[in-house]
Parts: structure tokens; C-alpha cells; sequence
């Protein structure tokens, strides 16, 4: 598991400064020496994170964890790292979906462009049987970018 260290001790910094809780500040620093220093293996899964500490033992930290602190109903550094990471992860996500979405609308207008260019140019001719024909699929939004570029430059 790769982190960009910078952020996440952001996301540590957020964390501390929403809490006076002195147990859970202890957690949240334990939690962060453990991933900064490379001492705690950690392993997302899809529900929960996986945390093989220094000593060798295995926790499964989502809100709920095995490990004694938690046991007696105190904050735990793995339940707090589940916490972080999801708060890192959360803080990454923008990013992805602000470069996803110019490509879905440009893929949009590109077929939409292909509709109105194929019906003004072959008025007679259905799209969809020629994309059959040509592609085995009867619809442009099975196509990849390459061939809808494609498709324009040829009916445009």
C-alpha cells in the first residue's frame, strides 16, 4: 500500500484538530507512526482493513476491531486507521472523478455527433444495421473513442 505522506498527515492533522479526546489522540498518533513508519502491514479489503502490527498479530479494524482496547470499550489505533484511510481515500477520490468526467461528456457529444452527421448525410441508411455490419454491434456506445473518431472523420 502506497500513501503520499504529506496527505495523509493532513488527514491526521483534521482528525486531531475535530477531537480533545485524549485516548482517541493517542490512537490517531499510533495509528499514523504505525503507517508512516512502514512498522504495521496494512491491507484494504473491500469492508474492513487488514492491520498485521509490529508484533505480529493480525486486526480487522472497520468500526469494529479485536484487539483489547477495543474489548474494553476504548479507542483503538486500528480502528483509528481505518478511520484516517477512509478519510484519505475520500480525499483522493475527487480528483478521479473531476478527469472522469470530461471524457464521458466528450464520448457523448461525439455520438451525438455521428447520430446527426449519419442522419443528414445517408437519410435512407440505418445506423444501426451498417454499425452491425461493420462492428457486430448495433449501437455506437459499444465502441471505443478510437473508432467513434473515426466513424466522424469519415461521414463528416
Amino acid at each position: 500500500m502506497t500513501i503520499n505522506q504529506a496527505k495523509f498527515n493532513q488527514v491526521v492533522a483534521d482528525a486531531k484538530s475535530k477531537t480533545s479526546d485524549k485516548r482517541w489522540l493517542s490512537a490517531i498518533d499510533k495509528a499514523q507512526a504505525g503507517i508512516i513508519s512502514g512498522w504495521w502491514v496494512v491491507t484494504e479489503l473491500h469492508d474492513s482493513v487488514a492491520i498485521t502490527t509490529e508484533g505480529g498479530k493480525t486486526y480487522f479494524a472497520n468500526g469494529k476491531c479485536q484487539c483489547k482496547a477495543y474489548e474494553l470499550g476504548q479507542p483503538c489505533k486500528h480502528r483509528a486507521l481505518y478511520r484516517l484511510l477512509s478519510l484519505y481515500n475520500e480525499m483522493e477520490r475527487p480528483e478521479a472523478i473531476e478527469t472522469a468526467t470530461p471524457a464521458v461528456s466528450e464520448r457523448e457529444t461525439l455520438i451525438s455527433s455521428i447520430k446527426s452527421s449519419w442522419s443528414s448525410k445517408f437519410p435512407t441508411v440505418n445506423l444501426a444495421d451498417e454499425l452491425l455490419a461493420r462492428f457486430r454491434v448495433n449501437y455506437l456506445e459499444a465502441l471505443s473513442m478510437d473508432f467513434l473518431n473515426r466513424i466522424l472523420a469519415v461521414i463528416a
